[in-house]
């Protein structure tokens, strides 16, 4: 560890380490000039040639990435860079959230958050391909990323999506060449990429891309058992397979067209793709649409079986060989011929019926055992979340995940897929209930709730889970407009909230929300009595906790009218504004005093008391003509 926690370099107070990507770490450290947090990355200067050749890189993308992020609000801001203690730092904005690889790890993410977020990187990549400075003399006319992944794309508490670390950037004008064993990550880069060390703007869309198949289906375009053979696989020149489900049709044509290993049949810039991308959002046309997929498919079939049987060698055992490339079911290769004389004895059309014969055989024996085999491993995990030996519920939608990944909708797997619903329901509907019984439950609980729900629905959609997660979602927007004082997450709080009534007509809780929203976030205390009046109709009677909301509402207005009365001092207006003050303030102190003590009902009351000694003494002087000083 460079920097352990409390370590000053500079005007930096470390205080806990991040993460480490290629020879830097990150650090979560304080600005003690500035006062506030940054992400401090850090290499330690040595006189070997890799450090040497990361640091210039490191340099050199700090001050790109300064110049973009001053135009693009998705690439994170650049405060400094430079030397301190033998060490080269970069101090960045910091950005709180998660990345995409962490996301990715309970598995595929909803399809219209995946294609919201490659738009997004998209557009930053049209920003960073078209900028336009000049560095040092030198005119600069766009720049590449060099390094798209999930660990490198983050998603803030907002849902914001921002692009990290453009440590490896470059101008499209220098020549060096950044080789794959310098920079960048294998799985991400494209066959040209591998081939040549070639940076470009067609390697930063490729990178996209299979980011983009890696958060819809769960899983990279190519896979293989080491490095080198993974390399291998997509320096081939033969297309990954089709995206499977759950990826819609639409958007499995654009994968096809922006992996394919031509580079001329790939989109040609960032707006393309993102125009494309936009185009399947709105469910417009997109230019990926129509081209020649079948041939792409015939090349998969054909060529990428035997690429995958030599990169996984002849140990490869059947099921891992029949887990990653159900392809292969039945290929006549794979069956034993015994009678060898009798098999040279027959004619060139015998032989192809023979051969017919022996695939058909093959794949009607090999089909019957594999689904034998996915029906038993479902049955047993189904059992396990049924008798409770299995209960945590990401480690459950984990298992569902690896169980379910090749044939998510399989009639075979209904029954686990239903035990794993219930389970995924039941865990979000507990924070939901706690909710309901006066517990207030932090950020986190509807965060996980929330995720539990998309999780759920992804599985079996309906207008009750569906209603369930746009109140979880709806409580999270409720928080973090609270917590940021931002009336717009506010406002989406309050249409997630409306959308659940509707879709859970005869439930209480979202007309709860509403309550707690109307009283603490948008002031509008007529709302929440009509939400609680409605609750109340639906089952949830007003209790104690929706008694002390009411109060809260009521003493709220009460000092909002009794400050404005001071706007209007000695005016006729003025002894309206305080009479409605002192009528909240009496409805505020009978509710306070009829709970107590529950909550902070008593201390409540008391300054409730308080500020009715101010307003009967402000009344008593309005009324005897007499004047006081201001308060």
């Amino acid at each position: 560890m460079i920097a352990p926690a409390g370590r000053k370099l500079g005007n930096y107070e470390i205080r806990q380490k991040l993460g480490r990507g290629g020879m830097a770490d990150v650090y979560l450290a304080q600005d003690t000039a500035g006062g506030f947090p940054v992400a401090l990355k850090l290499i330690e200067h040595s006189a070997d040639s890799d450090t040497i050749d990361s640091i210039a890189a490191e340099r050199r993308g700090a001050e790109l990435q300064a110049r973009l992020a001053a135009i693009e609000p998705r690439v994170t801001r650049v405060y400094a860079a430079g030397d301190v203690d033998g060490i080269f730092y970069i101090a960045m904005e910091y950005i709180d959230g998660q990345d995409l690889a962490e996301l990715l790890r309970r598995g595929p993410l909803a399809v219209g958050f995946a294609v919201e977020a490659a738009i997004s990187v998209a557009r930053a990549l049209e920003s960073a391909h078209g900028l336009e400075v000049t560095i040092g003399g030198r005119e600069i006319k766009g720049i590449v990323h060099g390094d798209i992944k999930p660990k490198n794309i983050r998603v803030t508490s907002r849902g914001e999506v921002r692009i990290l670390d453009f440590g490896i950037a470059k101008a499209l004008t220098l020549s060096r060449r950044l080789t794959r064993n310098e920079f960048g990550s294998v799985p991400y880069a494209s066959p040209e990429r591998l081939e040549s060390g070639e940076v470009d703007v067609h390697s930063d869309l490729w990178s996209l891309a299979v980011m983009l198949y890696e958060m819809v289906t769960g899983m990279q375009p190519y896979q293989a058992e080491t490095t080198e053979r993974l390399e291998r696989m997509i320096r081939s020149h033969i297309p990954p397979p089709p995206a499977p489900d759950p990826c819609p049709e639409l958007l499995r044509f654009i994968l096809m067209k922006a992996l394919s290993p031509e580079v001329s049949q790939r989109y040609e810039s960032a707006r393309e793709f993102a125009e494309d991308l936009q185009s399947f959002q709105t469910g417009g046309a997109v230019r990926a649409e129509g081209e020649d997929l079948d041939s792409t498919r015939r090349t998969f079939r054909r060529d990428f079986d035997d690429t995958y049987r030599s990169e996984s060698g002849a140990g490869a055992g059947e099921d891992e060989t029949r887990r990653t490339k159900p392809q292969e079911k039945g290929k006549p290769a794979t069956w034993p011929l015994r009678k060898r004389s009798g098999w040279r004895a027959l004619s060139r059309g015998m032989r192809a019926v023979a051969i017919l014969a022996t695939v058909c055989v093959g794949i009607g024996v090999w089909d019957a055992a594999a689904k034998y085999r996915l029906y038993e491993q479902g049955k047993a995990l189904q059992q396990q979340i049924e008798e409770e030996r299995l209960t945590d519920p990401d480690e459950i939608w984990n298992k569902w995940w690896e169980l379910s990944k090749s044939n998510p909708s399989s009639i075979l797997l209904s029954g686990a897929r239903a035990a794993v619903r219930t389970r995924l329901i039941a865990d979000a509907n507990h924070v939901i209930v706690l909710f309901g019984k006066d517990q207030a439950q932090p950020l986190k609980d509807w965060e996980h709730a929330r995720e539990m729900l998309a999780r759920a629905l992804s599985l079996d959609a309906d207008d009750t889970v569906r209603g369930e997660l746009r109140l979880c979602e709806g409580h999270v927007d409720r928080i973090v407009g609270l917590y940021q004082h931002d009336r717009k997450e506010l406002v989406t709080a309050e249409e997630k909230f409306n959308e659940a009534v509707r879709l859970l007509p005869n439930s209480p809780d979202p007309q709860l929300a509403l309550a707690q929203l109307y009283v603490y976030g948008m002031k509008e205390l007529d709302k929440a009595y009509d939400a609680l009046r409605e609750a109340a109709r639906l089952g949830h009677p007003i209790g104690e906790r929706e008694k002390q909301q009411l109060a809260d509402g009521y003493t709220d207005r009460a000092d909002q009218l009794f400050a404005d009365s001071k706007n209007v001092r000695g005016l006729p207006q003025e002894k309206d504004e305080i009479d409605r003050a002192a009528a909240d303030y009496n409805r505020a102190l009978e509710l306070y005093q009829g709970i107590e003590p529950y909550g902070h009902s008593t201390k409540s009351a008391a300054r409730v008391q308080s500020s009715m000694e101010a307003v009967t003494g402000r009344l008593g002087e309005i009324q005897s003509g007499g004047k006081s000083p201001t308060r």
